[in-house]
């Protein structure tokens, strides 16, 4: 747990502690929270009466111990703030808003996504936002913030896609600033696998803000999302785990396709093609519609027992299986979690081999490792965008650090 501090000007600070334990545990009395943080009971409390009177904690129940005086219980009240997260992919825009319990209360998604014109795509996802709260599905009072998600590196100075490998008209262009503009708040832009880590933490809670994750991304590209303690690693610049390096030195890689990028759905339907798996025409790799149909049949050849398309798709999951292990040895990981738009399709061949990989003798040390599948569902890059909001709001950070 994080320790909190009596020292004055750090009120805000303190009080994040406090959300954060309860995060951590749970509904709780005041002196459970107390010997958690390792605050004083009476500054416990005067922080959850200011947490109280501003609705977000509440008294759940009583519960008696003995003889003892019975104790009062409190809880965070998850319906107090929502948070507004957007992710573009290239096949498709999804926005949810998501409370402070991680909970989904709206959402919506358009498959309608301009890969010529980002400006247009971003007037589509203000208007999208906008209708959601015109609607009445999220309630601007309760309102704190929205977080835009993208996939690949974000430029930290302008905001805007630094190197847009699937959308290469969108590179450069200060996305944020735009949804801003129409937005009337301030939007945050983020790395899609950063903001999968830090919804993950957000949404599962619980233990997971003691352990140390490695977050796979599975969709258009792959990516790693990493955590220490339930705090994101971001690197220098935000653009922690981009994998392109690891992956080409894990090699596989066919003349022509393009380094590190060998487990990606669409290369991965290309060389279906090429070994008379899936002879049809192949569809351009601007047409993501159609390149996640093919590879929805691809998997389901696979599982029907082609021999070639299991072959593929095995040679795949080792490869990710091998980055999997080279990330948990090098952050000394207990947690694997994967998500993202792919990963149910290819959890079959994924999974087991992440499990045996991690099983493996190493220089990690004797603890065990634990693979999962998301707590997020298939949202993953949209609930993370606006797990962004509320992890930047209610996450105890030293002020030197808060905002980074």
């Amino acid at each position: 747990m994080r320790a909190g501090t009596s020292l004055t000007g750090l009120g805000r600070y303190n009080e994040n502690v406090v959300i954060h334990a309860f995060r951590r545990l749970g509904a709780s009395s005041q002196r459970d929270i107390a010997a958690s943080t390792g605050l004083s009971v009476q500054t416990v409390s005067a922080i959850v009466r200011g947490l109280q009177g501003r609705g977000l904690l509440a008294e759940v129940e009583t519960r008696v111990s003995g003889r003892g005086r019975p104790r009062t219980i409190l809880d965070i009240v998850a319906s107090a703030r929502i948070a507004v997260g957007v992710h573009v992919d290239p096949s498709v825009v999804t926005i949810v808003a998501l409370d402070l319990g991680g909970e989904v209360t709206a959402s919506v998604s358009s498959t309608d996504v301009d890969a010529d014109d980002p400006r247009l795509a971003m007037a589509k996802v203000a208007a999208m936002v906008q209708r959601l709260i015109r609607d009445g599905k999220v309630d601007e009072r309760r309102l704190v913030g929205a977080c835009l998600a993208l996939p690949g590196p974000v430029d930290p100075a302008t905001a805007a896609p630094d190197s847009a490998v699937w959308l290469p008209g969108w590179a450069g262009v200060p996305l944020g600033e735009l949804l801003s503009e129409r937005l009337q708040m301030p939007v945050p832009v983020v790395k899609d696998t950063l903001a999968a880590v830090i919804g993950e933490n957000w949404v599962r809670a619980g233990e997971s803000l003691d352990s140390t994750m490695v977050f796979v991304y599975v969709g258009t590209g792959t990516g790693l999302g990493l955590s220490v303690n339930g705090d994101p690693v971001r690197g220098f610049s935000g653009n922690s785990g981009e994998v392109g390096a690891m992956m080409t030195a894990l090699g596989s890689n066919a003349p022509g396709e393009p380094p590190g990028m060998a487990n990606d759905p669409a290369v991965l339907v290309e060389r279906a093609h090429v070994l008379g798996i899936q002879p049809e025409p192949l569809p351009t790799r601007s047409d993501f519609v159609a390149l996640e149909r093919r590879f929805a049949q691809l998997c389901s050849l696979a599982e029907g027992g082609d021999e070639r398309a299991d072959r593929l798709l095995s040679g795949a999951a080792d490869r990710m299986a091998e980055l999997v292990m080279m990330a948990t040895e090098l952050l000394d990981a207990d947690m694997v979690v994967f998500g993202g738009p792919y990963w149910r399709l290819l959890e079959p061949w994924y999974a087991p081999a992440a499990r045996r990989t991690v099983r493996r003798p190493s220089a990690r040390g004797p603890h065990p490792v634990r693979v999962m599948s998301t707590a997020m569902g298939e949202d993953v890059g949209a609930i993370g965008a606006a797990s962004v909001v509320h992890d930047s709001r209610y996450v105890p950070r030293a002020p030197s650090s808060a905002g980074r």
